[in-house]
């Protein structure tokens, strides 16, 4: 990351928010922590926000854990590792509980409001599990650490979603939802008659229809919460825009990353497809996992020069040769694949071969 040429020293100096995005498996989190360890290097204050609830950037940096509370790695403990550094860089887990408490509790017209919400059955224990909640409360601990925060760089890794394109699209989906006038139609009569009146009687036509699906009971209990919920739609709807309108900003750049194989490569194409058409800037395009294997390293996986073949047995042997094989076949197929993936990108982003 030292080399003047390298688009992650123009990234990591020149923008304020580094969200890295692509499918699950990628290693997102991988190049988050990576990112940081750059940031350090440059001198750049860092914050790296990570929402995988595997605890992988952990495990990258070396930690037992990561805490939602801002944690800081001393530049004596990179140093530790061989990273040559003057200052560290902090880490934090986005927890999306209690990042919907602070929001709720700032959004509520009153505290009597906010604790209804916060006190509802269904909020306890479901309101994590709604649908795009991670994505959104992801953009809501962002626009908290931007306005709250004075770091030079912002590096969010995305949630582990199955679709890459889920980060951006579930907190819409559910903009697009609180902003239904059918929707807030509903809430105000939940709100007005009761939850078994009209319509919503347990033995009513659309209950018994919504029974094949799901319990009375429960769908009463969700119309229940949004019903209070709804005083902070509006916040809801404003904090999103905030954030779309960063993402889309000078200050913020995108790094796509894929694995070096096609379904990923794939999705990564769709992805950035997507954040043009969002006017969502892309800084690079990381393909991770690439074994590019030199003559050298190919010779490595060989007898060693204190060891005579004789001394080895024949499944010894023979495991090196195999050993041998694959690397020359990965090393191969994955050339192969940064050719292909170099055509497709055409102009729009130059591959840069990193050490």
């Amino acid at each position: 990351m030292s080399k003047p040429s390298s688009p992650f020293v123009q990234i990591l100096t020149k923008r304020h928010v580094v969200v890295c995005v692509g499918a699950g498996g990628v290693g997102k989190t991988t190049v988050s922590a990576s990112l940081g360890v750059g940031a350090a290097t440059l001198g750049r204050r860092a914050l790296v926000l990570t929402v995988d609830p595997a605890r992988r950037l952990a495990n990258a940096l070396g930690l037992e854990n990561i805490r939602e509370d801002i944690q800081h790695i001393s530049a004596a403990e990179l140093q530790a590792l061989g990273i040559d550094c003057d200052i560290g860089f902090d880490v934090a887990m986005l927890d999306v509980k209690s990042t919907f408490d602070r929001v709720v509790t700032r959004l509520a017209p009153n505290p009597k409001s906010a604790e209804a919400i916060l006190n509802n059955r269904f909020y306890r224990h479901g309101s994590s599990a709604l649908a795009g909640s991670q994505e959104y409360m992801a953009m809501a601990r962002l626009n908290e650490v931007v306005h709250q925060t004075d770091y030079d760089v912002i590096i969010l890794d995305t949630p582990p979603s199955a679709h890459a394109l889920d980060f951006l699209e579930a907190p819409q989906r559910m903009i697009d939802l609180f902003e239904s006038s059918a929707f807030r139609v509903l809430l105000k009569t939940v709100a007005r008659k009761g939850r078994v009146s009209g319509l919503f009687r347990a033995d009513g036509l659309v209950m018994q229809g919504l029974n094949r699906f799901t319990s009375s009971e429960s769908f009463s209990s969700l119309l229940d919460f949004f019903a209070l919920l709804s005083s902070t739609f509006d916040g809801f709807i404003e904090t999103a825009s905030e954030v779309m309108a960063l993402l889309r900003s000078s200050q913020t750049a995108f790094v796509v990353v894929s694995a070096c194989d096609q379904v990923s490569t794939q999705e990564g194409h769709y992805l950035a497809e997507k954040l043009y058409k969002e006017r969502m800037e892309i800084g690079a395009w990381i393909c991770n996992r690439v074994l590019l294997s030199t003559s050298e390293s190919i010779d490595a996986l060989a007898v060693p020069s204190d060891q005579s073949a004789s001394e080895l047995s024949v499944d010894e042997i023979g495991a090196i040769a195999t050993a041998r094989a694959a690397m020359v076949g990965l090393s191969l197929r994955d050339r192969a694949h940064l050719q292909h993936l170099r055509q497709s990108l055409a102009d729009q982003h130059p591959l840069h071969w990193l050490p």
